[in-house]
């Protein structure tokens, strides 16, 4: 009995030096995140080998093939991930931006409904899925999905300005303003919040208030050329020739 026992111990403990597909897992985790993608992959291969059902690796795999681009492959490896487990929230959200990668807004849109049903809670996936309604033009669609996104987390800055964007799509200057002074006091340095809040005085024949909007975006990236352009043309449109074609000259500059 004793030599029984010892012998199923053997069999079922891994041999002194053998790598286990949790040490694969834990390797390719480590090369993911130091930006190693490539060896990311074939170390969640190893572990794919011994776990063919690990949709854990599988959705790694996906994230590392789609920062090389590899967005055929990456959709393959989610959609793998989701056949294994249909409610894994992570995977289709992952598929779902991809997918808009590749300008295939339609399927992004129904990979990230699915996610969201799942997790009602999932602020990404309502982020993102807005990104994709406002590629198709959706705006109202879109910003609903930012609303829902900044209901769960007010503080998300990012869901803010992009539905300043959508507003602005929708010539609702004023509430795009609004919706901007929202990302821009959650996150004071973001030039693209300020510039679109300068796009929308300027929208509203306010140049003066437009022109401080641009440079304050400016002031946080002096090389965003089209604040300088667009500061240009405000500077423009009140008469201030000379100042305005500094500006134009300053975007010229950074263009070189």
């Amino acid at each position: 009995m004793l030599v029984f026992l010892t012998v199923l111990t053997m069999l079922c403990v891994p041999a002194l030096g053998q790598t286990t597909a949790s040490d694969w897992y834990n390797k390719g985790v480590d090369s993911y995140d130091k930006g190693f993608y490539d060896s990311a992959v074939k170390y969640f291969d190893k572990v794919i080998e011994l776990r063919p059902s690990d949709n854990d690796a599988l959705t790694y795999k996906g994230y590392a093939l789609d920062k090389q681009g590899k967005y055929d492959e990456a959709i393959q490896s989610l959609d793998k991930a989701i056949n294994i487990n249909p409610q894994d929230a992570k995977a289709l959200f992952y598929k779902g931006t991809v997918l808009i990668a590749q300008s295939k807004y339609d399927e992004a849109i129904e990979a990230l409904d699915r996610a969201t049903t799942i997790n009602p809670q999932y602020t990404n996936a309502w982020y993102v899925k807005g990104l994709a309604l406002n590629e198709l033009s959706k705006y109202n669609e879109a910003i609903e999905a930012y609303d829902n996104a900044i209901k769960i987390n007010p503080q998300f800055s990012d869901a803010w300005y992009s539905k300043g964007n959508s507003l602005d799509e929708l010539s609702k200057y004023n509430e795009s303003i609004e919706a901007y002074d929202n990302a821009i006091q959650i996150n004071p340095q973001d030039a693209n919040a300020w510039f679109g809040k300068g796009n929308a005085f300027y929208a509203l024949s306010k140049f003066d208030d437009a022109i401080k909007a641009y440079d304050n975006a400016i002031q946080i990236d002096p090389k965003l050329s089209s604040a300088w352009h667009n500061k240009g043309l405000a500077l423009e449109a009140l008469g201030r020739k000379s100042e305005s074609e500094a500006a134009f000259a300053k975007e010229k500059e950074i263009g070189l």
